[in-house]
């Protein structure tokens, strides 16, 4: 009897221990992406960073031998970051070297009447480079999917952010001062070609991979093609970074943010701060000039 009760209870408990290990298996797999890993262990190994995007160099930009680039141009591809934070290696390191390739928009910007400013103040237009030329109007671009600059004379300073599944500056003179000009997107690319380009201080041209829940793909292709000539004493940058794996949650809260606008408010703090800097200064000279009308009157 006493054996009888013994078995029993064994049973029960061999049960027992069957039911809570089938109770977190079941746990497990309510919590699991499609292919069994658990969500909290989506990484690397499920989903890597993007890769960066093909550049395409063509013209003045490349030195003689056809097989390097001239001094003061150069080449930054990186990947983008799992959850993890893993960046993924860069399965190609080298850009696509060309020849100068004829470009039907840049013939007909250079019959232009016309110059366009793009983010440049009144005295980073140079006025050598426009003279006998009307300023063009600059169109909102946004939220445009496609965008196109074109003017006989192209400037472009700072910042600029781009979110276009097509993006294309054609010019006759482009000229770059101090720009940092990026297109996030998840397809598209960015189309640059001058007769001629002046650089201007420390230059960034490129390409980013938009951030994703799921897989992301190759950041968007980046192609300049510089017909005659590079002159000026600045240098510049040719980039192309993979889009970034993130969770659903920050994909939500991306996807109602443009770059364009994240920049438009660094660049209203900024205004903000400088306009304060300003005023307190202000302040400061009239308390003493009066702190100095004062000490004259008692003097007098």
């Amino acid at each position: 009897m006493k054996i009888s009760k013994l078995l029993a209870t064994a049973v029960l408990m061999s049960l027992a221990a069957c039911a809570v290990k089938d109770d977190k298996a079941s746990k497990v797999a309510l919590h699991a992406n499609n292919d069994g890993a658990p969500t909290g262990e989506v990484s690397s190994k499920v989903l890597p960073g993007g890769q960066p995007g093909k550049i395409n160099i063509m013209g003045a930009l490349v030195a003689e031998d056809g097989k390097t680039l001239k001094t003061g141009i150069s080449i930054n591809l990186m990947g983008g970051k799992a959850l993890d934070g893993k960046v993924a290696e860069v399965a190609t390191k080298q850009p696509e070297l060309g020849q100068v390739q004829v470009d039907g928009d840049v013939d007909q910007a250079a019959k232009e009447s016309t110059y366009l400013n793009v983010g440049c103040v009144e005295d980073d237009i140079d006025k050598t480079y426009t003279n006998g030329l009307e300023a063009k109007a600059l169109a909102d671009v946004k939220d445009a999917t496609s965008v196109k600059l074109t003017a006989k004379v192209v400037f472009i300073c700072g910042n600029v952010g781009l979110k276009t599944i097509s993006a294309a500056i054609k010019a006759d003179k482009l000229i770059l001062n101090n720009v940092n000009l990026v297109n996030m997107v998840a397809a598209g690319a960015l189309d640059i070609a001058a007769n001629s380009v002046v650089l201007k201080g420390q230059n960034r041209l490129g390409t980013m991979g938009a951030d994703s829940a799921g897989e992301v793909v190759e950041a968007p292709v980046l192609n300049i093609n510089v017909i005659k000539e590079v002159t000026g004493d600045g240098t510049l940058m040719l980039t192309s970074q993979g889009g970034n794996v993130i969770s659903a949650a920050e994909d939500v809260a991306k996807s109602s943010d443009t770059s364009a606008e994240k920049l438009q408010r660094l660049h209203d703090k900024k205004e903000e701060a400088e306009m304060k800097a300003r005023s307190q200064t202000a302040t400061q000279t009239q308390t003493n000039s009066e702190a100095g009308a004062d000490k004259d009157s008692d003097k007098e």
